[in-house]
């Protein structure tokens, strides 16, 4: 019975994970996983030697604990530093994507909020460089700009991205967060759109 396959529900049942996560979890091959005919199954034995195992915090891991935001326009990115920081996640905010990849070649971030339409160099433009400086950043497109629009299909076709509509509210922001960094406290603050 230890050695079970059970499902992507019955693992977020155990673990008190979204579904949505244990996905991503796999994806990024940081919980066993096996592929069987088109869908995913674990273990049971596998997830519990995941979760006995401690997790080693090298110096990298650690400065990736920081959240980069960019966004031409001053109050979006005021207001989304405020919201990321109420989660006690701290948040490094530029203008542009010139800034933003000055920022990513001196500090380690674990996601980019990113808007895409911005002048000198657009949100996509701003995503090729940054990819560039590193691999391992998590982009979360900040825009309202919509599904049909050339820019907004050039940034889904480079890499997999999360999407935040504007205007957003401070729980789509959350629900970002919680799906990127392990032990996210949600503040107690209602949940407005901005």
């Amino acid at each position: 019975m230890e050695d079970s396959l059970i499902t992507v529900k019955e693992v977020s049942d155990y673990l008190k994970l979204k579904d949505q996560t244990v996905y991503l979890l796999a994806r990024q091959k940081k919980i066993p996983s096996l592929k069987i005919g088109g869908s995913l199954r674990f273990k049971k034995s596998q997830i519990d030697a995941w979760l006995l195992a401690k997790p080693k915090k090298d110096s990298a891991e650690v400065g990736r604990s920081k959240v980069l935001i960019v966004d031409d326009e001053k109050i979006v990115r005021d207001t989304l530093q405020r919201i990321v920081e109420s989660y006690g996640i701290p948040a490094v905010t530029v203008s542009g994507g010139l800034q933003a990849v000055e920022a990513a070649k001196r500090e380690s971030f674990r996601i980019v909020f990113l808007d895409l339409n911005m002048p000198q160099i657009n949100g996509v433009q701003t995503l090729c460089a940054l990819k560039a400086v590193d691999q391992e950043l998590v982009f979360v497109v900040v825009t309202g700009i919509e599904g049909e629009d050339d820019l907004f299909r050039s940034a889904i076709e480079l890499t997999p991205v999360s999407v935040i509509p504007k205007p957003f509210s401070s729980q789509q922001v959350g629900d970002a967060l919680e799906l990127y960094f392990d032990n996210v406290v949600r503040p107690e603050v209602p949940s407005t759109p901005i």
